[in-house]
Parts: C-alpha cells; structure tokens; sequence
C-alpha cells in the first residue's frame, strides 16, 4: 500500500494483515557531485514502489524520509529511531528502512529499526528491460529479509 487516501482506507479497514511499513532513506546534498546522491534516491524509490506492488495488502511504503548528506549521524538516527518508535507505538510490528547510503551502515547498531542496506545502480543510459532486470534481481534478496520478518512473528 502507498500512502495515498484510497490505499490507507484499505488499510484501515485491514489493519490487522498490514503490519510492516517500508521507510525509504533519500539523502539530498547541494555539494559537489550530486548525481550519486541523486540516482542512490532513484534506485531506492523504485525499489520501494516494487517492494510496494508484490506485497501490497501485507505492508505500507510511507514517504520518503529526507536528510541532508550533510547532516550528523547523531541528528539521524535520533529522527529515524522517532519515527520507528511511533510507528510500533501504533501497532506497527516492523519498520524497515531502505537505502543505498553506505553511511547507514557505518552506525545500524544505533538503528531501532531493521536498516537494509541496497547498493545504488545507477540507471542513466541503461535499456528499460535491463533496468527490469537488475531491478528483479535486487527484489530477490530484499523479499528473503521480508519473509525472515514476517516468519519471526509467527
């Protein structure tokens, strides 16, 4: 489910099935090379609309969670854990966090919610069906990490 009206009353009405939200992390910068930054918040948008089509009903994709590039690891993880908190506090069992910012990594023990971490392709100049595909391949290993969720709570 998106987080739009038409998928969220949906989700009220079966809240009891959709107990996983998907966070997707989409650093911005104005500073030097700015097209990694950039493409890193592409692949990772479409990666979070393809986790949202093969599972929708069973999780919610909400909106992505801006930062600066720039900004202290400290100020992040403070948000992140925020957001993670309120969102078990309302009955959600799993949040999970998607990136292709290698920075997460460097401090995912601080992180309440589960952080998978995605390497960034890039898609500039790249034929539709391989963008498929590559796409594809990366959903293999996010949907083992969404079933090891779900199999957790059983």
């Amino acid at each position: 489910m998106k987080w739009v009206s038409a998928d969220i009353e949906m989700y009220m009405k079966a809240r009891e099935y959709v107990d996983t939200v998907i966070v997707p992390l989409i650093p911005i910068t104005f500073k030097g090379d700015m097209i990694p930054t950039v493409e890193m918040g592409e692949f990772i948008s479409i990666l979070a609309l393809e986790l949202e089509r093969e599972y929708k009903g069973r999780l919610i994709v909400l909106p992505a969670f801006t930062y600066l590039r720039e900004e202290e690891p400290s100020t992040l993880i403070n948000r992140v854990n925020l957001w993670n908190n309120n969102l078990l506090q309302d009955g959600i069992k799993n949040v999970v966090l998607l990136t292709s910012d290698s920075d997460w990594k460097l401090n995912e023990k601080d992180v309440q919610a589960t952080l998978l971490w995605v390497p960034s392709i890039s898609f500039k100049d790249l034929d539709k069906k391989y963008i498929e595909q590559m796409v594809k391949s990366q959903m293999k290993s996010i949907h083992s990490l969404v079933i090891n969720l779900w199999k957790k709570e059983s």
